[in-house]
């Protein structure tokens, strides 16, 4: 997964669908538990598809279920895995629909932006995560001489996990570790950000070469807004 990037994972036992297995999942596991197997910790799919399904209905309820991907099983009765659908593979299809290049980001970006410092430490931001199910973060800074909210960096789940500040977030809370990196140490820099004027087929190019799936959304230097890739999907719905 730290390889891959990949967040989730099909478990597949004789070639059939077993579980899925996620990062959220992989990250609980402590030092003192680490020979625990797949079994232990997969969890049934909340969401499957078949071959004959629309690639519309699939984003739709990927979107609704709020995972970021699809297994696809032979039928409803033979649970046979015969392939993955991802949200990236969503995003690349409506990257080549004519209303990417004419739909801009500032159409359909949140206003309503969560952010953190760079003084924050990981165990806060993995949890902030965890509740909102965000898979990043903008890292923003107030400057008074501007009177702006500037974005110095971007944090990500992956960029956590590649660091093993999760591991240590998680030791630290039972006693193991005494002191957590801050977001600072592992942050992103310069920022990955989109403009209001960016066309969707961008930042959806932009999305998947640097593999985030939120882009805050800067313009004069100030942060004013951000997208997701379910804010993409929603738009070309």
């Amino acid at each position: 997964m730290r390889d891959s990037g990949l967040r989730t994972l099909p478990v597949v036992k004789d070639g059939k669908l077993a579980g899925i297995i996620t990062t959220r999942h992989i990250m609980r596991v402590t030092s003192t538990r680490s020979n625990v197997p797949v079994s232990g910790l997969m969890i049934p799919p909340r969401l499957t598809s078949t071959p004959d399904e629309s690639l519309a209905k699939i984003a739709e309820d990927i979107v609704d279920f709020e995972v970021s991907m699809a297994p696809v099983v032979k039928s409803r009765s033979d649970q046979t895995l015969v392939g993955v659908v991802r949200l990236e593979d969503i995003l690349r299809y409506i990257a080549k629909a004519p209303l990417s290049s004419k739909l801009k980001i500032g159409e359909i970006m949140s206003k309503k932006v969560v952010g953190c410092s760079p003084d924050d430490d990981i165990p806060r931001i993995w949890t902030l995560m965890e509740e909102t199910k965000y898979s990043g973060l903008p890292v923003t800074r107030y400057d008074k001489r501007k009177h702006i909210t500037e974005v110095i960096g971007v944090v990500t789940r992956s960029d956590i996990i590649r660091s093993g500040a999760t591991r240590m977030s998680e030791e630290s809370g039972k006693g193991r570790v005494k002191r957590s990196p801050s977001v600072e140490s592992i942050m992103r820099t310069p920022p990955i950000v989109a403009s209001p004027g960016m066309p969707v087929a961008e930042a959806i190019d932009l999305m998947i070469k640097r593999n985030v799936g939120r882009l805050p959304v800067v313009e004069g230097g100030a942060l004013v807004g951000i997208v997701a890739r379910s804010d993409i999907v929603r738009a070309w719905l």
